[in-house]
């Protein structure tokens, strides 16, 4: 019966092949994400919930160009450079002041991140920010949502926000370049462009200028050509302005070979060579900069191919930028400083009202000295002898003529009194009986034996 139970070394070895055959394929490494990469625009969309006069202009979609990254892979971490700013997978998209992580977390794989930042407890800005990312070996989704509250003037001011950015492989490290008659995979398609350049209203009465719109974002061009590029101005409504803005070629290695003018024409030289490019359009000291890539032809197609432009070799978007303060960020300075002006007039009445309350205890002070010296100066006892009022008046005239003062214990008077910080009285001079001889205190008159009346020792 046991026999049977016993399997053949074949069978165990077939058996434990079958068993390893998962782990190892769970345990092979999946492909390196680092290497270059094209980010698509940065998409933002806002939801207001509650949003009153005090809280100013309501916060409008910002966004950000696309452009070529570079990413590289550490350990389960990604850090992602280009297309104007660099980020980690271990962070948050959103950088407004204040706002720190509070959890992070990795799949085991590299293939998936969550970050959660807030702001500190006490910060009168309440916000909340969730970053996701999501890769494949091949595409990257970063989606930001966001949450933020804060009071101004007793007004609730509170809003949400959706973040969005596909990142697209170009060429993984360390593999060969893709041949540049292929077309594009479908796994290497740029992905469909979501955002689109604003709607402008024409307005009767248009206000001052808070958004400042140039399309496209990017664009991709051969040098000895010449390009329009386009740019609209409008106030926080939406509605077109006649402002123009002024242009100027960032500095960097082919900032010589192109020239621009005023209408946002850039000409590059025939000799340009081939890299990257910047041209800077600004209103009201709030500028935003288009990323222009130079090539040569023989790789303009190869290059158009997995750029994510259109055929015109153009983006779909349009590179923007705040002119006006309407932002979370400029109405959270806004609270911040009504709330220091606060801090200060209260402050201001505390010091007033304390200045009040010394200079009332003053005068109380100067009237509790000036009663203790009126009770020093009033009638005493008559001292030892005396035996009537007139005696006790003939004693206070010789001691005002004398110009003695009384001490606290001779002068009769209350605790507090004896307390006021008043100079200590010199020594009265004793008296002598010139009758009997007999030695009496400086306050006597008279001898209490026989009354003859004393006189002063010398």
């Amino acid at each position: 019966m046991g026999r049977p139970l016993l399997a053949s070394p074949a069978l165990l070895l077939a058996l434990l092949v079958a068993l390893a055959m998962p782990r190892t394929g769970a345990a092979q490494d999946l492909p390196t994400l680092s290497g270059s990469w094209t980010a698509s625009p940065l998409t933002e969309q806002w939801s207001i919930a509650a949003w009153g006069d005090a809280c100013g202009p309501q916060p409008q979609p910002q966004g950000a160009p696309g452009g070529a990254v570079q990413i590289r892979q550490q350990g389960s971490e990604l850090s992602i450079a280009g297309a104007g700013r660099a980020w980690s997978t271990t962070e948050c998209w959103e950088q407004m002041p204040g706002l720190a992580r509070s959890t992070h977390s990795a799949s085991g794989n590299a293939r998936a991140w969550q970050t959660r930042c807030t702001t500190p407890p006490k910060d009168p800005r309440r916000a909340t920010v969730t970053t996701s990312t999501q890769a494949t070996d091949a595409r990257i989704t970063m989606t930001e949502t966001g949450q933020y509250q804060f009071i101004i003037q007793d007004t609730t001011c509170s809003a949400s926000v959706t973040r969005t950015r596909t990142y697209t492989l170009v060429q993984r490290e360390g593999a060969a370049p893709p041949a540049a008659s292929a077309p594009p995979s479908a796994a290497t398609a740029p992905a469909a462009s979501e955002a689109r350049p604003a709607a402008p209203r024409a307005c009767d009465a248009p206000g001052e200028p808070a958004r400042l719109e140039v399309t496209p974002s990017r664009k991709l061009m051969r040098p000895g050509e010449r390009f329009q590029f386009r740019a609209l101005v409008m106030d926080a409504e939406g509605c077109a302005l006649t402002t123009r803005p002024t242009w100027a070629v960032a500095p960097g290695p082919l900032a010589s070979a192109a020239t621009v003018d005023a209408t946002g024409a850039l000409s590059l030289d025939a000799d340009a060579g081939e890299g990257k490019l910047g041209l800077v359009a600004s209103v009201a000291g709030k500028g935003v900069t288009v990323a222009i890539e130079v090539t040569s032809p023989d790789r303009y197609d190869a290059l158009l191919a997995t750029s994510g432009l259109n055929e015109a070799g153009e983006s779909d978007q349009a590179a923007t930028a705040v002119i006006a303060a309407g932002t979370i960020g400029g109405r959270t300075t806004a609270g911040e400083d009504v709330a220091r002006q606060r801090k200060n007039l209260f402050v201001a009445i505390v010091g007033g009202v304390a200045a009040c309350l010394g200079f009332v205890g003053l005068i109380l002070l100067r009237r509790g000295r000036r009663s203790a010296a009126g009770e020093l100066e009033g009638p005493t006892s008559a001292g030892v002898g005396g035996s009537g009022g007139e005696g006790a008046a003939d004693a206070a005239g010789e001691r005002n003529g004398a110009g003695v003062e009384e001490g606290p214990e001779s002068s009769g008077a209350s605790p507090e009194a004896a307390a006021a910080p008043v100079r200590p009285a010199p020594q009265a001079r004793g008296k002598i009986c010139p009758t009997c001889g007999e030695h009496y205190p400086g306050e006597a008159m008279f001898c209490g034996k026989d009354g003859t009346q004393l006189v002063p020792l010398n």
